[in-house]
């Protein structure tokens, strides 16, 4: 079946490849917790330091999913309907109207294809012309250069660097702060 014919089930924002939904308790049975477990997803994440267990990431879930400055999404695969990563919006501030971000591409299997920079503008979109943001902001690993890299490439600039900010494989490491405004994803589109 094509991705044109798999059914998408709850979707929220649909792309071309994957489309978000709502982050579910369900999928905690599914391959998310495997991910927090495996150094070579979490490596660059604030996740994964400690081990994670079922009941531990369902209370997250549920929080996440209870939290009035969140949203929470599931990036799935639409060929497969195959949950591969997760994306959020937190600390959403209404009057500020800015939102820090986050992503996990969880899969590793599905690394390399643009699912992440896929999930990463339609939720840039959702942000901006839905939520009426002005800017969405994220903290990036500095040795994470796919990641910036990825950033950079959908409009994210540099704002500045974190020295010696994450402790990492037993040392201090830097970290970037990113971010994008409105007008700068609106005149890329």
């Amino acid at each position: 079946m094509s991705a044109e014919e798999t059914p998408v089930r709850r979707p929220f924002l649909v792309g071309k490849d994957v489309y978000l939904r709502p982050l579910e308790v369900s999928d905690v049975d599914g391959p998310y917790l495997a991910w927090l477990n495996d150094h070579e997803v979490t490596r660059f994440l604030e996740a994964g330091h400690t081990p994670s267990t079922r009941e531990s990431l369902r209370r997250y879930v549920e929080s996440a999913a209870n939290a009035p400055d969140t949203v929470m999404l599931a990036i799935v695969d639409k060929a497969s309907d195959a949950h591969v990563g997760n994306i959020k919006l937190a600390r959403i501030h209404p009057l500020h109207r800015r939102a820090d971000m986050g992503i996990m591409i969880g899969d590793k299997r599905v690394r390399g294809r643009g699912y992440g920079r896929e999930a990463l503008e339609l939720i840039l979109d959702y942000a901006f012309e839905r939520l009426n943001l002005n800017k969405v902001y994220l903290g990036v690993d500095a040795e994470n250069t796919g990641a910036v890299t990825m950033y950079e490439r959908v409009g994210f600039v540099l704002e500045g660097t974190q020295r010696q900010h994450l402790f990492r494989d037993g040392a201090f490491r830097d970290s970037h702060v990113m971010s994008i405004l409105r007008d700068e994803f609106r005149s890329r589109r």
